[in-house]
């Protein structure tokens, strides 16, 4: 359901360390399924149409900025001293924005969904609240700020873990650490928040009693799925994150007529797309930008990455395609690896152990035994024998080899490139071309004459 909410800033902060992550990337450029946790969050919050973004960055802030680059409404922000939460917001105090309402996320909660969040929006208007925190009731808090409420069942305070008392943390409504705050009174708020706790940190949290003290209207919201504010701090937790996203894309597949056999076997990254009546076979990977249409098969164990692939494609088991494009009606494999820059037309032959790099086949072409083709222009209804190689490299630089439609290449040919070879040409096998072969007619390279010769006998081991 698409969302709008023209009056809003969202804050993302995203400046911390991530220490427990042991790692030198900043925390927020680990991946989940494909994509950064920022960039998930992001997306998210992208689909609220905001009225702008401010991102709270620190910790490798160059790094931050090389991945995600500059969307068109998004204000990067440095948090040069890591001094709490409720210093990072206190830093978008001056990013340029006519909002009345600010929405506060972090950038490791790569679950959150924009229908959990606009929510969140929705109800703090309706309520008519000056803060609202998104809330969840969990049988295990540990680990989280505690929601107090007093007598009244009114929103006193939250207490991180560290501060509780003992019987503060049996307390199961815990906070998300997402919040939405008129603007006004949340700046107000952070510059009296001080630092008297056990970090000697300022707390965006502390902004509560502020606010109370003020009578103005705090409310904690409550999610319907705890899952979503999942922060990631270690690896264990990203692991949780990508399984749980995992189930939640093949659901969303199936739903859509997608049959995926071995689920728990297959992984499927979230920027993937498929077409309905498509089957994906036990082992098999889709990656990255990944687009396949309708009634492909693939698998089992093949890998698929950053690559387009038409209609009625199979792809059969252990194939391996990177940055390919693929046409309507093809197949590819087993055991064949398309490298960057393949492109097959439609109903093209590609079979066992046959490597194909930045070349283009044409409609109908057939590739399909122990064959290299690399650096090549092939055109329609061609047919290369087993064990043809295009050698497209002279040791410096590489070199096309072109070939025109309805071209027979026999068996263990060797084209040197650069080379032409002309339409409905045929080359015998075992042929080394090194000129252009012409139109029509056999083509053979010079063989060596056969010789037999009279008892030789085979080394034998120990032999000197």
């Amino acid at each position: 359901m698409p969302h709008h909410f023209p009056t809003l800033q969202v804050v993302i902060l995203a400046a911390g360390k991530g220490t427990r992550m042991a790692s030198v990337k900043p925390k927020v450029l680990h991946t989940v399924l494909g994509k950064t946790m920022l960039e998930h969050v992001l997306h998210t919050v992208e689909n609220l149409k905001p009225e702008s973004v401010s991102l709270i960055a620190g910790h490798g802030i160059s790094e931050v900025k090389k991945h995600i680059g500059q969307p068109a409404n998004l204000f990067w922000v440095e948090q040069k001293e890591q001094l709490g939460t409720g210093h990072a917001v206190l830093q978008a105090e001056h990013s340029p924005t006519n909002a009345d309402l600010v929405l506060i996320v972090c950038g490791d909660t790569p679950l959150l969904s924009s229908e959990t969040l606009a929510s969140l929006v929705k109800q703090h208007q309706s309520l008519e609240a000056s803060i609202s925190v998104l809330s969840a009731i969990i049988d295990e808090p540990k680990g989280y700020g505690r929601i107090v409420r007093d007598q009244h069942n009114q929103v006193q305070a939250i207490v991180e873990e560290k501060d509780a008392t003992s019987e503060q943390r049996k307390i199961q409504e815990v906070s998300s650490g997402i919040f939405c705050v008129n603007r006004e009174l949340l700046f107000q708020c952070l510059h009296q928040v001080e630092n008297n706790n056990a970090q000697q940190e300022y707390y965006l949290p502390d902004i509560l009693p502020l606010a109370l003290a003020k009578k103005h209207n705090v409310q904690a919201i409550t999610m319907d799925n705890p899952q979503e504010m999942l922060g990631i701090n270690d690896r264990f937790q990203l692991t949780q994150a990508e399984a749980y996203m995992q189930q939640k894309i093949m659901r969303e597949w199936q739903n859509k007529g997608v049959t995926i056999e071995q689920a728990e076997t297959v992984r499927i990254e979230a920027s993937v797309n498929i077409g309905i009546d498509c089957t994906i076979k036990a082992g098999s990977q889709l990656l990255g930008a990944t687009h396949l249409g309708d009634g492909c098969i693939v698998g089992p164990y093949a890998v698929l990455q950053d690559s387009w692939l038409d209609d009625d494609i199979v792809i059969a088991p252990f194939s391996h395609l990177e940055d390919a494009n693929v046409g309507h009606h093809t197949t590819i494999g087993p055991f064949a690896r398309l490298r960057p820059g393949a492109k097959l037309d439609e109903g093209v032959r590609v079979g066992n152990f046959v490597e194909i790099k930045k070349s283009v086949i044409g409609q109908g072409s057939k590739v399909n035994h122990l064959s290299y083709i690399g650096d090549t222009v092939m055109g329609e209804n061609c047919n290369i024998g087993a064990g043809t190689i295009t050698c497209n490299y002279d040791g410096a630089n590489k070199h096309q080899t072109t070939l025109g439609d309805d071209v027979f290449v026999g068996s263990d040919t060797k084209l040197i490139a650069p080379v032409i070879v002309e339409n409905n040409a045929t080359i015998g096998a075992g042929s080394i071309i090194t000129k252009t072969v012409k139109q029509d007619g056999l083509t053979l390279s010079a063989r060596p004459e056969q010789r037999h010769v009279k008892n030789w006998m085979r080394p034998k081991k120990g032999d000197v």
